[in-house]
């Protein structure tokens, strides 16, 4: 799904004579209208839309991923989340005009881990404030040249571009997270990089610094071991960290951006460097089914088993016949639901259809034993069969 702005701007070329403030005014009307609970101002507008005569629920994200960029390419826009945040760094220029400053940030999906550097002529995503491993980006106005050792397309963000936390629930669910790529310590073959591991802290951080020999620098050395899901340990060992979190043995965690080397004892150690995490209590586990869910909850877990939700429906429920591909026909009910943390578009088939259909924009609805489809893009559905139920709390405001 596109971001706030991209389905603004939508509403407005399908609406010239509209002008954005006319539109955000409509927005926050609908939201003082509705009240708090049911709407973020992206569901507000999926309803102000309806009622102009505007669908959106053809909207799809055009945003690239990490397998899309190409060496060469310029002003283009990368959703990822974050694997490793580095220091700044400073270089020599070689125009002999002085020292030059970046920050590299590694940046993953499916697809893989693309190396980002931010350069000194923009300050403000060099901050990178309130970022850090995991969270989901948008990299806008990017451009893709060859790293500097590797030569493997880099992403570079000058001046004009700048980095967003994505927010859109529908589209961060779209994008794994660091622990679904947590490997378990006995699996680990010397010489891989290792995205994550997720375990039990068998000890506390033991911290010690030494002296480099070739510049007589001060460096440091952060040793722990994690046991995993497999019951394996192994031996992590970080090289100048940054402010690891404190934790104590038995505390569950997970450990990012890694490389497994041999280690003197012949066993298999994971070495992380400057760009190293440790997010305490791991990724957490999908959430408990018994109670309502908010919507963020529902599309960032895709909870197994089946889930409860209150909602409001943020268009009306609509049903056609669909070519299905042992080429029958089914009859397939689509609406778009939403809450204050995000929106999902809930479907039915067939008889479930007819619950669909009925539904009005604007109505508040409790909606009880649907499941969570996740598709191969890694889009969240819910789906409503013969043994969901929903309820009408109140009626289309």
């Amino acid at each position: 799904m596109h971001d706030f702005d991209e389905l603004v701007a939508e509403v407005l070329r399908t609406k010239p004579e509209m002008t954005k403030d006319s539109l955000m005014g409509l927005i926050q009307d609908k939201k003082r209208t509705v009240g708090s609970g049911y709407l973020t101002d992206q569901g507000a507008l999926f309803l102000v839309a309806g009622e102009l005569g505007v669908s959106l629920q053809h909207m799809v994200s055009a945003d690239l991923t990490l397998k899309d960029i190409q060496l060469g390419a310029n002003d283009i826009t990368v959703v990822a989340r974050v694997a490793a945040v580095y220091p700044v760094s400073e270089f020599e220029k070689k125009d002999g005009s002085g020292r030059g400053r970046y920050r590299r940030v590694n940046l993953f999906d499916r697809h893989g881990v693309v190396k980002l550097t931010i350069w000194e002529d923009n300050e403000e995503a060099m901050a990178f404030r309130g970022i850090s491993a995991d969270t989901p980006v948008r990299v806008v106005s990017a451009y893709v040249r060859p790293g500097y050792l590797d030569q493997k397309p880099t992403l570079n963000l000058g001046k004009r571009g700048r980095i967003e936390v994505v927010t859109n629930p529908a589209l961060a669910s779209k994008l794994p997270s660091l622990s679904s790529f947590a490997r378990a310590p006995g699996a680990i073959q010397e010489g891989e990089n290792v995205l994550s591991v997720e375990g039990q802290a068998v000890s506390e951080c033991r911290r010690s610094t030494f002296v480099r020999r070739d510049d007589n620098s001060e460096g440091s050395l952060t040793q722990f071991e994690v046991k995993g899901l497999d019951a394996k340990t192994v031996r992590v060992v970080v090289w100048d960290a940054g402010d690891l979190p404190a934790f104590k043995a038995g505390d569950k965690i997970l450990v990012t951006n890694l490389r497994a080397k041999r280690g003197r004892q012949g066993d298999v150690e994971l070495h992380g460097d400057s760009g190293t995490s440790v997010v305490l209590g791991g990724a957490g586990g999908p959430p408990k089914p018994d109670r309502p869910l908010k919507v963020a909850e529902v599309a960032k877990h895709g909870a197994a088993g089946s889930v409860n939700l209150e909602v409001m429906a943020l268009s009306n429920g609509s049903a056609h016949e669909v070519s299905l591909k042992d080429r029958s026909t089914a009859r397939k009910g689509e609406v778009v639901l939403g809450d204050d943390t995000g929106e999902i578009t809930a479907v039915s088939w067939n008889e479930s259809s007819k619950m669909i259909e009925g539904i009005k924009a604007g109505e508040t609805l409790r909606v009880s034993g649907a499941t969570v489809q996740v598709s191969k893009m890694g889009v969240a559905t819910l789906e409503l069969g013969a043994s969901s139920r929903l309820e009408r709390l109140q009626g289309a405001r």
